[in-house]
Parts: C-alpha cells; sequence; structure tokens
C-alpha cells in the first residue's frame, strides 16, 4: 500500500474499496431478493459495520 506524507491512501486504494463495497452492495440485494436475508437482517449487518468503521448505517 502506498501512501502520501500524511498517512493517506492512494486513489487505487480508494477505488478497490469502492469497487468492493459495490460488490457486496450487489450481492446483499439478491440474498434480500432471493428471500436468503430479511430485511431487518440486512440492518442488523449494516448496523455492526457503521459501528466497526464509525459511519452511518444505510437502511434497507
Amino acid at each position: 500500500m502506498i501512501v502520501n506524507a500524511d498517512g493517506e491512501d492512494t486513489g487505487s486504494e480508494r477505488a478497490e474499496v469502492h469497487f468492493l463495497s459495490a460488490l457486496v452492495d450487489e450481492l446483499m440485494r439478491k440474498m434480500l431478493a432471493a428471500g436468503v436475508m430479511t430485511q431487518a437482517d440486512l440492518n442488523d449487518v449494516e448496523a455492526a459495520t457503521a459501528k466497526r468503521v464509525g459511519g452511518i448505517p444505510r437502511a434497507w
């Protein structure tokens, strides 16, 4: 991983994170559509993830 003098990640790292985020989002949508997970399950996943990374959970 290449970082700048301030310890921030590079554009390629951010692009990879955005790609993985979109991939997970698509997987979660497919799981909801297939009935594998409920909206409550997805909201639980969002809440746990947001807590771990310090963000705000999205509502499913």
